[in-house]
């Protein structure tokens, strides 16, 4: 069995405390089964194109543009290096900003699931203080880092012989409990 290859190499950071850590992925994408459209006469795979919804014409790639809807039919339109220059820059780093218990975490915001494991044989004591302070004292860390172009929150915690790390949603990307259940009826007692 060959070792899995780290989606991303940092440092967990703890206030004065760092190591090297890797992150990788729970869920193997591999593993699912994708399908292809094809066409049932000819058996060839299809492509898709994007069509302009008026004149019913292709839009190749070149004449496409990235917009943000502010109205009906009104953009704010966007430019490919308008979109990179915002990417935040990666340092590399799991910076820890706040501990919370672990029975006052809400798994609602849990978003995609990494295991977080030592870089390096160096790092293994360094990580074995980290994994072990968080088991004993029932918390979670909560820590920052720009992930895959991306500034992500993350929930770090213990999780058998490392630590477990998954992406966390944002408030705002949360619909509200209220909103979800608003209608159904209330218990009697």
């Amino acid at each position: 069995m060959v070792a899995a290859r780290a989606n991303w190499k940092g440092y967990l950071k703890f206030g004065e405390i760092s190591c090297p850590v890797a992150l990788d992925t729970v869920a193997r994408a591999s593993e699912r089964i994708s399908f292809h459209t094809r066409n049932c006469d000819t058996g060839h795979r299809v492509r898709r194109e994007f069509i302009d919804p008026v004149t019913e014409e292709p839009v190749e790639r070149e004449d496409q543009i990235k917009g943000f809807e502010i109205g009906e039919n009104r953009y704010v339109e966007v430019e490919a290096d308008e979109i990179a220059n915002a990417v935040p820059e990666s340092k590399k780093l799991l910076a820890v900003s706040a501990f919370v218990p672990c029975s006052e975490i809400d798994t609602v915001f849990f978003d995609k699931p990494y295991y977080l494991a030592p870089s390096g044989k160096i790092a293994d004591d360094a990580f074995a203080v980290i994994r072990d302070a968080l088991r004993a004292s029932k918390v979670g860390a909560l820590a920052h880092a720009v992930l895959f172009r991306r500034y992500r929150a993350l929930m770090v915690r213990a999780h058998g012989l490392g630590l477990v790390a998954p992406t966390l949603n944002f408030d705002y990307e949360v619909r509200s409990v209220t909103e979800a259940f608003d209608g159904i009826p209330k218990l009697k007692t």
